[in-house]
This record gives C-alpha cells, sequence and structure tokens, in this order.
C-alpha cells in the first residue's frame, strides 16, 4: 500500500470523527473572513459621524476573534489526537517511525485547512453583504451596499489561518514524539481520577470556591452604594477583587465543590446504586479533575460574552430613553440666543414651545440621602444646584402643588437612583447669604425639567414662585447663575430633518455662550443618531464574537463528549447485554448532559447577571427585558449542541447491541 492511499484511507474512516472538527472550520474561516471583509468596506469605515472610531473597534474584534479561533482549533486538535490514539499505536507497533505518522497526518490537515479556508471564504463573500447591512441595520444606516470581495480581508485570512496551521503541526508533533506505546492504547480507556475518599482540605477548598462566589455576587452589588468609598482606585481594586474571587471560586466550585457534592450522592447509596448512578455520577467524578479547568474557563468565558452582550443589549435598547433624559425636547435654546424660533415660521414649520426661567443656588440635599456616606468618599451630593419655578414646573407636571416650605426633585436618572439612593419626605436646605430657607421635599421625579447638560445629571430643584423670585434678586445667586432661561422646542418628525438645518444655521452651529460657560446642545435626533451609531457598532462587534465564542465553546463540549461516549461504548453494551433498556440508559446521560452544559451556563448566567446588574444604570435605563432577551437566544442557541449531543449518546447506546 502506498503511503498517499494510506493517508486517504485514514481520512476515509476517520471521517465522521472530523466532519463537525471540519465543518467548524469552515464556520470559523467564514465568520473571519466576513469580518475582515466588512472592516474593510469604505462604506462602513467611512461613516459620517467622525467621533466613532470604526476601524480600531474592528481591529480589537478581529485580534478577539483569531484568539478565539485559535484556542479551539488546538484544543479540538489535541482532542481528535487523543481519539486517534489507538491507530497511532498500531502504526508505531508495525514500525512505522513517527516522522512518517506525523508526515501523514499534517497531510491530513493541510488537506482539512486548506479545504475548509477555501470553502469559508466563498461563503464569506456571500454572507459579508448580508452581515454589513445587518450592520448598517444596526446603526440605523439606510445606506446600500453591493456584493463586495476584499482581497486584503482574503490575504489577511489566509495569513491568520497559515499561522494557526503551523502551530497545529507543531502541536501534533510534539504529541506524538513525547508518546509512548503503551500510553497510546490506553489513552482512552484509562480512569482519569481514582474514586477515594474526600479528603478535609478538599471539603474545606470546595466550601471556599462557594464562598469566594457568594462574596463576589455581594460585592459587586454594593460596589457603587453612596456609603462606600467611590474614589477610581478604590473602584479599580474592587472590581479586581471581585473578579479575583469569581474566577478562583469558578474553578474550586468545579474541582472540589462538585466531587465533594457527587461523592456524597453516592455514598450515600451505600453501595447501591442504580443504572442512572452508574451513566451520570461516576463518569462526571472519574473525570472531573480534567474536566474542572475545561468547564471553569467556559463558564467565566461564557459570563464575559453575555455580560458584554447584555450591557451593549441594554445601551442600545435605552437608546431613545437616554435621549430622553439629556433633554424631553427636539431642540433646545438658551439665554433667548439665536433666530431659530423666526426661521421656523419664516419656513411655515410647526411647532410647540416651553420656555422656564432657571436660576443656579447652593443648596444642601444631603439630607435626602438613604445612607450616609464615609468621610472619603462623596460629600455632597449637590453643589450649584438648578432651580425652577412651580408655575414653569406645572406645565410639565399639572398635578403637582406645592407651598413655601416645599419643594421638588426633578430629573432624578436612574442611574443616580442606583448610585445615590435618596428619599422624599426629608428636608434640604437653600443656602443664602444670612439666610437658610428649609423645605420638605414631597416628590422625587424621574422625568426631568431641565436638560441634564446643564444640571450635570444632579436633580433640579422645584420651588415656590415667591421663593424663585426671591432666588433671582439675590446678587450671589446671579452671579452663580449662567443660564438664566431655556426654551424647548417641539416640532413634527416629517419636519426634524429641516429643522436641524435651521438650527445649526441659526445658532453658529448649536453655539450658546454666556460669560461664565459656553453650551454645545445637540437636537435630539441627532444624538439619537449618534447613540445608534455607537451602541450599534458595540453590539454588532460583541455579538459577532460572542456567536464565535458560542459556536466554539458548544463545539468543544461537543467534541468532549463524543469522546467520552465512544469510550463508553463497550459499558453500555456490557449494560444492554445484562438487560437494561434504551430508555433506563439514556436517563443517566440526560443527567450527564445536564451537567456538562446546564451547569456551566447556569453559573454563567448567574456571573453575567450580578456583573450586569452591579453597573447597567451606566449604559440604560432599562435592565430586565434586555437582559432577558439576551440570556434567553444564548440559551436558546446553547441548548443546539445539548440537543445534538445527546442525539450522538442516543445513536451510540442503539449501536451497543
Amino acid at each position: 500500500m502506498s503511503f498517499n492511499t494510506l493517508v486517504f484511507r485514514s481520512m476515509r474512516k476517520n471521517i465522521r470523527h472530523y466532519y463537525l472538527y471540519f465543518f467548524a472550520l469552515i464556520f470559523s474561516a467564514t465568520l473571519y473572513f466576513s469580518f475582515t471583509t466588512i472592516s474593510s468596506n469604505d462604506d462602513v469605515t467611512h461613516m459620517r459621524n467622525a467621533d466613532l472610531k470604526v476601524g480600531a473597534a474592528f481591529q480589537v474584534g478581529s485580534i478577539i476573534l483569531i484568539i478565539i479561533v485559535a484556542v479551539f482549533v488546538f484544543y479540538a486538535n489535541h482532542l481528535f489526537m487523543k481519539r486517534r490514539s489507538r491507530e497511532i499505536g498500531l502504526y508505531q507497533l508495525i514500525g512505522m517511525p513517527k516522522s512518517k505518522i506525523n508526515s501523514m497526518i499534517c497531510i491530513e490537515n493541510f488537506i482539512l485547512f486548506t479545504s475548509a479556508v477555501s470553502l469559508g471564504v466563498l461563503i464569506g463573500y456571500f454572507f459579508s453583504r448580508f452581515f454589513t447591512m445587518a450592520f448598517l441595520k444596526v446603526i440605523g444606516s439606510d445606506d446600500f451596499v453591493e456584493m463586495y470581495f476584499s482581497t486584503d480581508a482574503l490575504v489577511q485570512t489566509l495569513i491568520v489561518f497559515a499561522i494557526i496551521f503551523g502551530f497545529i503541526l507543531l502541536q501534533t508533533m510534539w504529541l506524538i514524539a513525547r508518546s509512548k506505546l503503551l500510553d497510546l492504547f490506553q489513552a482512552e480507556s484509562k480512569s482519569e481520577q481514582q474514586i477515594k475518599k474526600i479528603a478535609p482540605y478538599q471539603l474545606v477548598l470546595g466550601l471556599l470556591g462557594i464562598v469566594l462566589i457568594g462574596f463576589g455576587y455581594y460585592r459587586s452589588s454594593i460596589l457603587f452604594e453612596v456609603k462606600n468609598t467611590i474614589t477610581l482606585n478604590d473602584l479599580f481594586i474592587a472590581m479586581a477583587i471581585i473578579l479575583f474571587s469569581v474566577i478562583i471560586g469558578t474553578f474550586l466550585f468545579f474541582r472540589y465543590s462538585v466531587s465533594f457534592l457527587f461523592n456524597v450522592i453516592r455514598s450515600s447509596k451505600k453501595g447501591h446504586l442504580n443504572i442512572t448512578d452508574v451513566v451520570a455520577v461516576t463518569p462526571i467524578i472519574h473525570r472531573i479533575r480534567s474536566s474542572s479547568l475545561s468547564l471553569s474557563l467556559i463558564t467565566i468565558l461564557t459570563a464575559l460574552a453575555l455580560g458584554i452582550l447584555s450591557l451593549g443589549s441594554i445601551a442600545y435598547y435605552g437608546i431613545h430613553a437616554t435621549a430622553n433624559q439629556n433633554s424631553s425636547y427636539d431642540f433646545v435654546t438658551f439665554n433667548n440666543q439665536g433666530s431659530f424660533e423666526q426661521q421656523l415660521k419664516k419656513e411655515q414649520i410647526d411647532f410647540k414651545k416651553q420656555t422656564f426661567q432657571i436660576v443656579s443656588a447652593d443648596i444642601d440635599t444631603q439630607n435626602l440621602l438613604k445612607e450616609k456616606p464615609t468621610d472619603d468618599a462623596l460629600e455632597n451630593i449637590s453643589n450649584k444646584t438648578q432651580v425652577v419655578a412651580f408655575s414653569d414646573a406645572k406645565r410639565v407636571f399639572p398635578s403637582i402643588n406645592i407651598t413655601d416650605d416645599e419643594a421638588y426633585l426633578t430629573g432624578y436618572s436612574q442611574m443616580m437612583a442606583s448610585i445615590i439612593p435618596l428619599e422624599s419626605g426629608r428636608t434640604i436646605q437653600v443656602l443664602l447669604p444670612g439666610l437658610t430657607k428649609n423645605l420638605r421635599v414631597k416628590t422625587i421625579e424621574k422625568q426631568a425639567i431641565v436638560p441634564s447638560y446643564l444640571t450635570s445629571g444632579v436633580p433640579a430643584v422645584v420651588v415656590s414662585d415667591a421663593l424663585f423670585k426671591q432666588l433671582q434678586e439675590n446678587k450671589k445667586v446671579q452671579k452663580m447663575t449662567a443660564w438664566h432661561s431655556f426654551t424647548g422646542y417641539t416640532v413634527p418628525e416629517q419636519d426634524i430633518k429641516q429643522a436641524t438645518e435651521l438650527y445649526f444655521k441659526t445658532t453658529n452651529d448649536g453655539t450658546f455662550k454666556s460669560k461664565k460657560q459656553e453650551l454645545h446642545p445637540k437636537p435630539k435626533a441627532i444624538l439619537i443618531k449618534a447613540l445608534q451609531e455607537q451602541m450599534g457598532l458595540v453590539i454588532f462587534i460583541v455579538g459577532f464574537i460572542g456567536l464565535a465564542f458560542l459556536f466554539t465553546s458548544g463545539s468543544i463540549l461537543y467534541f468532549k463528549q463524543m469522546s467520552e461516549a465512544d469510550e463508553e461504548r463497550t459499558s453500555f453494551t456490557t449494560m444492554r447485554k445484562i438487560g437494561f433498556s434504551e430508555q433506563e440508559i439514556m436517563r443517566g446521560i440526560y443527567m450527564k448532559q445536564l451537567f456538562n452544559f446546564g451547569i456551566p451556563l447556569v453559573i454563567g448566567l448567574l456571573h453575567s447577571y450580578f456583573a450586569v446588574k452591579s453597573g447597567w444604570m451606566f449604559f440604560g435605563t432599562e435592565l430586565y427585558t434586555p437582559l432577558f432577551m439576551t440570556m434567553g437566544i444564548y440559551i436558546l442557541l446553547y441548548s443546539i449542541f445539548a440537543l445534538l449531543t445527546t442525539q450522538y449518546y442516543k445513536n451510540v447506546v442503539r449501536q451497543a447491541l
């Protein structure tokens, strides 16, 4: 038999092992080529928003994508080499030198890589237009994209996969060089861990893992509370502690806690094991040492991918709410500057307007805090607060009614509510020279009257008309006040574009100046567009990377379960011969798959939930809807691999006799 014939016979014999590996290589090449094609498309990189670093974002995304693909291919190659250990041992037994075996496997890999990358590039070419259009849709662009083939993307893809292929060859040669003949024949059958009595230190480490995870969850839930120090250094230290405790805790949980729990279950049977215990519990205990690291990595990376995807979804979902928090009006002018209103009338554009008188005053609102800050944390949440008259505020809140000794707070954003919880019914102090006025806060409203770029996110205070007039006449207040009035305009949607042009034309490109300050407020439509482009870019890149990670992590678990199913084939044959039915064996397999796929997913979901919950308020105004939508889609796609694995096991069990 010639060497070439041996290579092709070997590939044909191992086709059932290679088919998913081959498909995964095609999928990886398709994703990478499509991604690099999009990043080199002028319609994408030359977007109108100059603040958006599209090219840099895609470069970072491509690097992360390379890492994901490389790790996946290395792991898959290692797993397949282990599955072929008996075959390699037979080659050595008949006298074939290791150099010849290396050459044979290298030729197989070359054929696989060449075919997969070629098909991946071809499929990626057709799908790149779809992905580009999806990207433009996500960022709210109506641009049309034609079929586009990028030679730069092709060269980059070939270089990346050639480098990966080179490392795969080195990995293969290293594995074959260090292998011994006896080990090759026992590689698939030897137990990874003997079942022993749990040592006290293992119990302690198992409990420590659970405690560390719980501590990380608790610390993340109070990360931004005002009672804690909120300096930048303390924040970084706290985040590092949370990350360290969760990662170490996850590994200890899979390595020791799971082993302890399953040993307790097994010991409680007192030797009377049923078929489910034999199929599910015992194999998990045997393999927990080698599985703990991979399960921990999949859990952590699942949490990372879900966390970033969820934050991006929260930001994208809340674009309009975020814009409304900035300003509830389409256009805003200050101190009656510009001729915007006159031009609207001249062009016969219908509009509605509301004008508000405002002043800036010293108001101490610390008494509203539910929990007092530490000395080195946030000492005063309100300095130079914007104040609005009751008569003006009543146009926005018709139901409000206050006396001279009462006040309303408006513009209490979700971010501030999460970080600095305030409580109505308490008093605030208006600080004037020679006078301190106490006001009881009746209500704290989320809806804003004064645009956030004037208040810096601090709630504005609504006071009685008499007190407002007193503040207007105060010389200190007059010196503090940069903007004594603003006017908000709302125009019909069909006139937004024309009104925007008039706004920039009549306000010196949206610039307003006072003696103390200069403002550049953006029209709400432009702000929404900018937010949509920024968040759309994040969502698309993170979604692309998340899809790659989901597929590779699911494939890794699937490959590992395929290998274990083949190793347990003889056990299934024995069970069937002594009378156990397919349904009885499958019950144990269902439990085993629930552990291998379900536990990392559930813990990853918990990790991501607590991570997102600690800081979601910086990204949007709604938590649960976008979070659960993202998690639901991830669970659905992840479950596909669990179903495929279960079906593979079912086929192995059916073929056992």
